[in-house]
């Protein structure tokens, strides 16, 4: 398409489109003719949600998106406080709950380690972690991090900081393929690889 002979609103929003993760050149092209489309009232209420996205914050508990300083889940009086489900980001959260076999809280780490892209420790929420762990003192971690090296390395490494507070560490079975997303993998996958989680021994 001959770009220059778009508008340049359209182009602008083209060249928006095509920074979201997934989006090329052609899906921007197809998403942005799409909203052309749509009256007034749609586009105005589609700008109208994408500012509000900024209320959005993360829970100061676990880091789980919320509205207000602490999330859906922590302000839950019936889930299980002596179980603490360890992920990635909030879309395994909605994972895992999408299963409905896990009642336990989580803590969302914001990412993994990754020393190639410069991730280390105090880019994640690593340290309010293991305080929540000293003071919470939750009977049982689970790991659940991606099958991914960088899930491994962390998975690891949470397994040392975590040795010496007596809690049970463990990690989801290996249902999950390796190298696949938590986010990604489907509703019974997630609910074996709970059911079926290891205990990780301390060394």
């Amino acid at each position: 398409m001959a770009l220059p002979l778009l508008p340049s609103q359209l182009r602008n929003l083209l060249e928006d489109l095509e920074r979201l993760p997934g989006v090329g050149p052609k899906s921007a092209q197809r998403i942005a003719f799409y909203l052309l489309r749509k009256s007034p009232d749609t586009l105005k209420k589609f700008a109208d949600d994408l500012q509000e996205l900024r209320g959005i914050q993360r829970c100061r508990v676990c880091g789980m998106l919320t509205e207000r300083e602490e999330c859906q889940l922590c302000r839950d009086p019936q889930r299980d406080h002596g179980v603490l489900c360890v992920v990635e980001s909030p879309l395994d959260v909605l994972a895992i709950e999408r299963t409905r076999e896990y009642h336990g809280r989580y803590h969302v780490l914001g990412g993994v380690l990754s020393p190639l892209d410069h991730v280390g420790p105090e880019d994640l929420t690593i340290a309010s972690l293991a305080k929540r762990v000293r003071t919470e003192h939750p009977r049982e971690v689970i790991l659940a991090l991606n099958p991914s090296t960088e899930g491994e390395t962390t998975t690891l490494y949470l397994k040392q900081l975590l040795a010496d507070t007596g809690v049970t560490v463990s990690r989801l079975a290996q249902g999950l393929p390796t190298g696949a997303a938590l986010e990604f993998a489907d509703d019974l996958t997630i609910t074996r690889a709970l059911a079926g989680r290891q205990t990780i021994e301390k060394r």
